[in-house]
């Protein structure tokens, strides 16, 4: 994970320093809403309900072509499940609810003046509140999605994040399985 961050600085600040010579890198930020829950091999998951929760996050813009850019992007997201926590057999608590510091590196391809598309990996890190019975830290997920320009600056997009990874670890994942999915309403100011 920590090799995986530091490519991704690495890629992020390469690809910013290439752009500011060329005056083509725009920087912004990025507010709304997430609709998440977890999936997995187990069918409980199912009957818990999804959680509604806010995300934030910083981006830069990096145009490699007329039509193509890079969007590297630092954020937080709340995701999860409504449940705030599950109580194992061993007395350990296991936090449903969850926070999460996220790093990704997506693909936009402008489809003409207004729409444009959105596509790449992306990575996180658990920042919830935690003890010695955390059962989770990391996240690596795919995420997708459409967006409308507004102006020159206003943005709106939806996203499909579909986690990639167990977000389980130690022995509960030998009994657990779940993985992050979410949907995501974005608003961007492009500075």
């Amino acid at each position: 994970m920590k090799k995986f961050l530091l490519l991704v600085s690495i890629i992020f600040c390469g690809a910013t320093a290439t752009a500011q010579r060329s005056q083509d890198v725009f920087y912004g930020f990025r507010l709304g809403a997430n609709y998440s829950t977890l999936s997995g091999g187990n069918e409980k998951w199912d009957d818990i309900d999804s959680r509604v929760g806010l995300h934030a996050s910083f981006f830069a813009q990096v145009a490699l072509s007329d039509s193509f850019s890079l969007q590297p992007e630092l954020g937080v997201s709340a995701l999860g499940v409504n449940e705030k926590e599950l109580r194992l057999e061993n007395g350990d608590n296991v936090q449903l609810k969850t926070n999460w510091l996220q790093v990704s590196v997506l693909a936009r391809l402008d489809l003409g003046r207004r729409l444009f598309i959105l596509l790449g990996p992306q990575a996180g890190v658990n920042v919830t509140e935690r003890d010695n019975n955390d059962y989770y830290n990391y996240d690596f997920a795919a995420v997708g999605g459409i967006g409308y320009k507004m102006d020159e600056n206003w943005a709106v997009d939806v996203r499909y994040g579909y986690g990639l990874s167990n977000i389980f670890d130690r022995e509960f994942a030998e009994l657990e399985d779940a993985n992050n999915r979410w949907f995501q309403l974005g608003v961007s100011y492009k500075l």
